[in-house]
């Protein structure tokens, strides 16, 4: 039986939207409009930081975490953008059936910390800030990935603007 994994990008500010967060990843605008993306040490993959929540953690404390745990950054402003829904529906295995989120948000960094090994995985991830117009270059998801950092951005610069 072929393993027909269905995903969609669902922009969405209301998190009650997603039941069954299994990720939570923010795409991360420093003061100059770059998002930052990392990488583990041995890949040529670049992608955007966060993990999985643990248990009783809300969406913006398992992000907060994962950012310190992985690139050392602190964040603020935590917005929700939308979510990857994620579907394994012939999957023989305990994911038959199974439908879940990923969740995405945008956020500020407020402070660069020096990089340190992440405790989960004794590793130091590669991070960078990349201008917003080409971080489809370096984070290559496809359709989905390029609509989820369109939105991103334009939400970015909705928040910016009022903040004027």
């Amino acid at each position: 039986m072929k393993n027909n994994i269905k995903s969609e990008w669902i922009k969405s500010d209301n998190v009650d939207n997603f039941n069954h967060i299994t990720q939570v990843y923010g795409i991360c605008f420093n003061e100059l409009g770059q998002i930052l993306i990392c990488r583990e040490p041995d890949s040529k993959n670049w992608h955007i930081p966060g993990g999985t929540p643990e248990k009783g953690e809300s969406y913006t404390e398992t992000l907060e975490r994962e950012l310190v745990e992985e690139v050392d950054v602190r964040v603020k402003n935590i917005k929700v953008l939308g979510a990857r829904k994620v579907e394994y529906p012939n999957n023989p295995r305990e994911l038959e059936g199974e439908v879940f989120f990923q969740l995405r948000c945008i956020c500020e960094v407020s402070e660069v910390l020096p990089q340190t090994s992440d405790p989960a995985e004794n590793i130091t991830w590669a991070r960078k800030f990349v201008p917003a117009e080409e971080v489809t270059q370096y984070v290559q998801w496809g359709s989905e990935g390029d609509q989820m950092f369109a939105d991103a951005v334009d939400l970015w610069k909705d928040s910016l603007l009022s903040k004027k």
